[in-house]
């Protein structure tokens, strides 16, 4: 999954290559064509400055831009001058071959194009936010970060013009890269100097996912397992924070609720077992340790995604029943009057099928490629498999650690989809009854003391996902291994928990420094309960 930190990473990287390009064969044109390519490096930087850059729609706004922005974007575009200037002594801007070079520098500007897109995922045309990391936008440690790696990218620009000057046929032109080189450098210098106290962890910040299911398949390597789990717990943090503001053309059900939870919890066992096995190959005893810790802390959150599922049994939300209490059939009296008809079952929310799909990948992960949720567990992989499959018990420990960072989103979104749902809830249980109703009638309208009862089994998973999500971090943590995204994580977990009055306030993460129905599971249109047969 793409993020900031890679894209940058790219762009210099390529820019360094363009460099060490030999030129010696690279006549007048082609050195022209290069500047060009350059001069297109320096304009997708421009464009990506200043928080007005990160919306499709044009704006008239002025750019208000930090001071290191500034700065950088007047050295900018006096480079931009002077490559143009050198142009202009060639007589052929913009022609030429520009050779292996050239398409090195051209990548360079679509790593930087790449970094605005990335950015713009977590907003909509409007700029309204799409995620919860999008608010992360607003801070100053953002713009301080953006400004940082843009001077190094600046930097690396700087050497590509360097090595352009050398042995220049044009005096003129020489002199011009040579400006122009200049101008790289001190924008490099002054705007690293003016955000040397920016965070590295912004580097995690990841691209927006649609919440639009990947299937896992017998075919998928199991060596991508933990790279896939990721990218499903960005969709359904997506998918949490649409439901959490309204802003899904879709809603999320009641039948939606509850299967997820379900497949939830069943993904929290998979994962427990997974890190107890793992742990089985780790011979270093702390770190083994820590796994076994972060396993029991797991079945916790399972437990509590279970309890969810129980408060979601005797509730039935009539816009989609497709989960009910068992009916008794009808009689023949209401078949021969035709009063008799089936229950509907719409197409589950894709979030529901994604989260059948994590918890199908963490079984591949434990069992083996083949497994499916229809299938009884079967034979453990070795331990040394796992490892080597995670990357080591670090990476492990990271990437299982986005599975309670996403569920504790999604238990916060709960209550207000269940809120919103009103009087489309209905309950069979008879103790909350109203007295002046018909006592013929199988089902009434949900009382308020089952709603609280929902709120509370999601707020008892949202402290078990922290827990479980500090337990994780610490395996990490031990195995030599940092979450960046941790930080990120933290920091959108907060601004999601003083929007809500009933959520607890206190940090939810430590901070850490240095479909279509084709594609819809058979399982999932149906009551059948998931879950693991011994």
């Amino acid at each position: 999954m793409t993020t900031l930190g890679e894209l940058f990473d790219a762009a210099i990287t390529q820019l360094q290559g363009a460099a060490r390009e030999p030129l010696t064969a690279v006549g007048p044109e082609g050195r022209a064509a290069l500047a060009g390519h350059v001069d297109t490096v320096l304009q997708q930087i421009r464009r990506g400055l200043g928080p007005g850059a990160y919306t499709p729609a044009p704006t008239t706004e002025e750019r208000f831009l930090t001071a290191a922005e500034n700065g950088l974007d007047q050295w900018l575009a006096q480079a931009s001058a002077w490559l143009d200037r050198a142009q202009g002594y060639l007589r052929v801007p913009g022609a030429g071959d520009a050779g292996p070079a050239g398409a090195r520098i051209e990548a360079a500007a679509q790593a930087m194009g790449a970094v605005r897109d990335t950015i713009s995922s977590h907003l909509g045309p409007d700029r309204a936010p799409l995620t919860p990391y999008a608010y992360l936008l607003r801070q100053q440690s953002a713009f301080d970060y953006l400004s940082s790696r843009y001077a190094e990218v600046t930097r690396a620009a700087g050497q590509v013009v360097h090595r352009i000057a050398q042995d220049s046929e044009h005096p003129g032109a020489a002199e011009a890269f040579e400006a122009a080189r200049t101008s790289l450098d001190k924008a490099s210098v002054f705007t690293r100097a003016a955000t040397r106290q920016s965070d590295g962890h912004w580097a995690a910040f990841p691209l927006a996912l649609p919440v639009l299911p990947v299937q896992a398949t017998p075919g998928d390597p199991t060596s991508a397992i933990t790279t896939r789990l990721a990218e499903d717990s960005e969709r359904l943090s997506r998918a949490a924070y649409a439901a959490l503001h309204d802003r899904d053309e879709r809603r999320l059900s009641g039948s939606d609720l509850h299967q997820m939870a379900r497949w939830t919890s069943a993904a929290r066992l998979l994962a427990g077992r997974a890190l107890l096995r793992a742990a089985e190959g780790v011979p270093d005893p702390e770190v083994a340790s820590s796994l076994r810790t972060a396993a029991e802390t797991l079945r916790e959150s399972a437990a509590a995604w279970k309890g969810t599922a129980s408060a979601w049994r005797q509730i039935v939300d009539t816009t989609d029943p497709r989960e009910h209490p068992a009916l008794a059939p009808p009689g023949y009296p209401m078949v021969r009057r035709g009063m008799a008809v089936r229950m509907p079952s719409p197409d589950p929310h894709p979030a529901t099928v994604i989260s059948r799909t994590a918890a199908t990948r963490l079984g591949q992960l434990l069992f083996g490629a083949e497994w499916t949720p229809d299938r009884g567990p079967g034979p453990v992989r070795p331990a040394a498999d796992i490892l080597a499959d995670a990357g080591g018990p670090g990476p492990l420990a990271a990437s299982m650690y986005r599975l309670p960072s996403a569920g504790w989103q999604m238990a916060a979104a709960a209550p207000w989809t269940v809120k919103r749902a009103g009087a489309t809830l209905v309950s069979d249980v008879t103790a909350h009854r109203p007295p002046d109703i018909d006592k013929t009638r199988r089902f009434y309208p949900v009382h308020l003391r089952e709603v609280e009862a929902l709120t509370g089994a999601y707020s008892a998973v949202m402290a078990a996902e922290q827990k479980t999500a500090g337990t994780l971090l610490e395996a990490a943590r031990r195995a030599g291994t940092t979450v960046p995204r941790a930080v990120l994580d933290a920091s959108a977990h907060q601004a999601i928990a003083t929007e809500q009055r009933w959520a607890p306030p206190h940090q939810v993460q430590p901070t850490q420094r240095p479909v279509p129905r084709a594609s819809v599971p058979q399982d999932l249109m149906t009551v059948r309960r998931p879950g693991l047969r011994h």
